[in-house]
C-alpha cells in the first residue's frame, strides 16, 4: 500500500501536480511540529522522536525548495498584515527534550533558521526524566514475558503476562498513574525497580538522558542562539482530575520561563494539542496572542489564532511525503476530501 501511495506521489511531482498545489496555497502558513530527537539505540517513536539524521535532512530539504523560514511572531504579524511571503515555513518543537539541544539547534543554526521552543517546564526544572514516556519505552522494548507486580509493591500476588498485548498495556498504564501519583523523591527509585524486572539498562538511559527536557541553563543558552521559547504548560496538562488547570499552568510555566528569556510570553501550544474553545476566552485574558494545535493543515485566512493547524513531521514519514505537505498537496487534498463530503451531505 506504502508503495502505491510512494508511486502516486512521484507521478503528481513529475506532472505537475506539486507545482501547482504550491501555488494554489502560496498564501498559507506552513507550520512544522517537531518533538525530539531519538538518543537511544535503534529508534523508539515516530512523531514523538525523529531520527538526527532525518531531522538534517528536513532542514535541507527546506532549504533546497527554496521556502522562506520566518519565527513565529514574525510570521503571525505578516499573516495579520496580510504581507506574507509565498509558501513561508515556521518550525515549532515541542516539550522541550535534551536532544533538541544537542541536536536540532545545530541543525537550525547551520541554515539559520529561527524555530520555537514549546517548553514545559516541570521535568526541566527538575531534572528527572519524563517518567510516563519511560515507562511507556520500558513496556514496548522488554524482551521479559513476565512482571510481578506484587514485587512493585503496586498489588499482591499478581503476575502481569507480557506477551499478551492487553495486559502489557494496561500495566504500563497502571504504572505510570502510580508513579504519578507519588512524592518526587520516591519516583526514581520504582521506576529503577520497574526498569531492573524488565531488563532494561536503567543506568545507560539516566546518564544518557534519552528522556530528560533541557536544564534552565540549557534553555538560557537556546535563547542567546536565536531560538524562541514559548509557552507549553508546566505539567504538560490543561486539566487535573477532570478540573479545568489551565490559568496555573500557564502561571507556573511563566513564572519560570520569563526569567530566562527576558520578556513577556504570548505564544501557547496546547499539551498533545488537545483543546477546547471554551478556553479560549481565558487564553485571551492571560494575554495569549496564538495557539497551535497537532491538527494537520496549512495554516490559512480561516484558520482560528487559538487553533492554528500544524503539519506534524515523524521518523516514518518519506522525503517525498514531506515535500508533499510542504508543497500543498496534502492541503488540497484535505479540502477536496471536505468539499465532497459536504455535497454528499
Amino acid at each position: 500500500m506504502r508503495g502505491i501511495k510512494t508511486a502516486i506521489f512521484w507521478i503528481a511531482k513529475y506532472a505537475g501536480v506539486f507545482a501547482l498545489c504550491r501555488w494554489l496555497t502560496r498564501g498559507q502558513m506552513r507550520i512544522l511540529a517537531y518533538h525530539g530527537i531519538w538518543l537511544g539505540e535503534g529508534h523508539y517513536g515516530n512523531f514523538l522522536y525523529i531520527s538526527a539524521s532525518k531531522f538534517a535532512e528536513r532542514m535541507k530539504k527546506i532549504q533546497t525548495m527554496g521556502l522562506p523560514v520566518l519565527s513565529l511572531d514574525e510570521a503571525l504579524k505578516h499573516r495579520e498584515k496580510a504581507t506574507l511571503p509565498a509558501c513561508p515555513v515556521v518550525i515549532t518543537i515541542d516539550d522541550g527534550w535534551s536532544s533538541t539541544y544537542l541536536h536540532m539547534l545545530p541543525e537550525l543554526e547551520k541554515y539559520n533558521f529561527p524555530a520555537t521552543l514549546y517548553l514545559t517546564t516541570y521535568y526541566s526544572e527538575k531534572q528527572m526524566p519524563v517518567y510516563n514516556v519511560l515507562i511507556q519505552y520500558m513496556f514496548m522494548t522488554t524482551a521479559e514475558t513476565i512482571l510481578d507486580m506484587g514485587a512493585l509493591g503496586v498489588s499482591d500476588n499478581e503476575i502481569i503476562d507480557l506477551s499478551n498485548v492487553d495486559q502489557r498495556q494496561l500495566a504500563s498504564i497502571r504504572l505510570q498513574s502510580f508513579v504519578d501519583n507519588l512524592d518526587a523523591e520516591f519516583r526514581d527509585p520504582l521506576v529503577c525497580q520497574i526498569a531492573t524486572l524488565l531488563g532494561v539498562d536503567y543506568k545507560k538511559i539516566i546518564n544518557d538522558k534519552w528522556f530528560h527536557l533541557v536544564s534552565f541553563d540549557q534553555v538560557s543558552d537556546m535563547v542567546n542562539r536565536g531560538v524562541d521559547v514559548q509557552l507549553h504548560t508546566h505539567r504538560h496538562r490543561i486539566s487535573f482530575e477532570d478540573v479545568d488547570c489551565l490559568e496555573q499552568e500557564l502561571m507556573d510555566n511563566r513564572l519560570r520561563l520569563e526569567p530566562l528569556v527576558e520578556k513577556t510570553l504570548t505564544h501557547f501550544c496546547y499539551p498533545s494539542g488537545v483543546y477546547d474553545e471554551a478556553v479560549w476566552p481565558s487564553l485571551k485574558a492571560k494575554g495569549i496572542a496564538s495557539a497551535t494545535t497537532t491538527e494537520s493543515g496549512l495554516v490559512n485566512s480561516r484558520s482560528h489564532i487559538y487553533a492554528l493547524p500544524r503539519i506534524l513531521d515523524g521518523e516514518q514519514i518519506s522525503e517525498l511525503e514531506f515535500e508533499a505537505e510542504l508543497s500543498g498537496v496534502g492541503e488540497v487534498k484535505r479540502w477536496l476530501a471536505s468539499h465532497f463530503k459536504k455535497r454528499r451531505l
